[in-house]
């Protein structure tokens, strides 16, 4: 039926106008929570990639970064190189200074290495007081030189623990060239040994490892 009443059309027309604000309103929230929802999520991602501690990447991180790295160079000879460092004698450290100072020299090592790498190369830790980093376009040699740099300060480095002295420690670092292809447990495998050959070879060197 037409109304031709100009008040019935000026209430109808009123409750249209609320109807669609109304609708406008929730649609609104709708994506304001979806948008909440999607930030969060994506925050706890970045969570259970990240060391806590340290705020470097954690092994999970590193790991995935690592794939992504190598899935795009397959058909590359884009050299990338991986360090692999350790606190020489860290167990003394929370043994003779306590576990807060040895979470301090953890951070300042963390420190060090983050800030000694370049912004597109992984740096993360590993555990403990182990960390890597994945050096995207740097030849062996290039890593070597970046290695001895970093072990170089570290020695250096002088950490506050509360007591009567400072920590003023070293560090050992494997370094090897990712082959093309190469899957992280392999590559883990041959830094490991590289790293190995550094401790036992009297701690504070930089040694390389083989194919």
């Amino acid at each position: 039926m037409f109304v031709s009443d100009p008040a019935a059309l000026a209430v109808a027309g009123a409750c249209v106008l609320c109807l669609g604000v109304l609708l406008g309103v929730l649609v609104g929230r709708a994506w304001g929570v979806r948008r909440m929802i999607q930030s969060v999520l994506r925050d706890a991602e970045v969570t259970a990639r990240t060391d806590m501690q340290t705020g470097l990447w954690n092994r999970q991180g590193f790991g995935e970064r690592y794939e992504r790295s190598r899935d795009g160079r397959r058909k590359s000879d884009w050299p990338v190189s991986l360090l692999f460092l350790d606190v020489d004698n860290f167990k003394a450290v929370n043994d003779t200074h306590g576990h807060p100072a040895g979470d301090l020299v953890i951070g300042c090592v963390a420190h060090l290495f983050g800030e000694s790498l370049r912004e597109q190369d992984t740096v993360a830790r590993m555990g403990g007081d182990e960390f890597a980093a994945m050096l995207p376009g740097a030849t062996l040699a290039e890593a070597v030189e970046v290695a001895e740099r970093i072990r170089a300060d570290a020695e250096s480095m002088s950490v506050p623990t509360g007591g009567e002295e400072d920590w003023s420690g070293t560090v050992s670092i494997g370094v090897i060239e990712i082959t093309r292809g190469e899957e992280l447990s392999s590559a883990l495998e041959r830094v490991d040994r590289a790293l190995y050959a550094a401790k036992h070879g009297g701690r504070n060197r930089v040694e390389t490892g083989s194919g």
